[in-house]
């Protein structure tokens, strides 16, 4: 009951983490109609620190949160938010984390498992986004987007920061797992 408990605990701390990211930081990038925010990085960590249930209750939570109304995301608030690229993102940020979460388990042994996973996280988050824009340009806005302005808009403008922030988690969570005991979580 303890260690659930604490789970829960640590779930809603990444929550408010991820809440807060997400407004206290964001800018637009050029060429994009997407915001940059930290947000990857509080997802990341998110995996690193909870066991995958408790980060799809933890990042599940914020974005029920936002699809009701409450002003939780970078920019669109509500069932709006849908018909945007960024909900690419958003709909990938659960599985990105339980993604890490599963590498780090599976791979706990190895040293270096924190990298492998966030990179494993980021490219997960990629590839569930960027199906998502391409679908929702293709079908929604019926304005097909090529592969090539796809990538440049919506990967290449992001990516190298978001690796910086999945090495930036990866450096983090050894030393918070330390501080919390969430190792034993996982």
């Amino acid at each position: 009951m303890r260690n659930q408990t604490r789970q829960i605990t640590c779930s809603a701390l990444m929550c408010s983490l991820i809440i807060v990211s997400t407004l206290w930081f964001k800018f637009t990038v050029p060429g994009t109609d997407v915001l940059f925010t930290t947000q990857v990085f509080f997802v990341l960590l998110c995996g690193h620190l909870l066991p995958p249930r408790y980060c799809l209750l933890s990042i599940g939570a914020y974005l029920l949160l936002g699809l009701v109304g409450i002003p939780v995301f970078s920019s669109t608030q509500g069932l709006g938010v849908i018909a945007t690229p960024s909900f690419g993102y958003l709909l990938a940020f659960p599985f990105a984390a339980i993604t890490v979460s599963a590498v780090r388990k599976k791979l706990s042994a190895i040293k270096g498992t924190h990298l492998v996973a966030s990179l494993c996280g980021i490219l997960v988050m990629y590839m569930i986004a960027l199906a998502y824009i391409a679908a929702l340009n293709n079908l929604y806005f019926a304005a097909p987007i090529s592969p090539v302005a796809l990538l440049a808009s919506y990967c290449f403008a992001f990516l190298p920061m978001d690796i910086a922030k999945g090495v930036l988690a990866a450096m983090v969570a050894p030393r918070l797992e330390k501080a919390l005991h969430t190792t034993s979580l996982q």
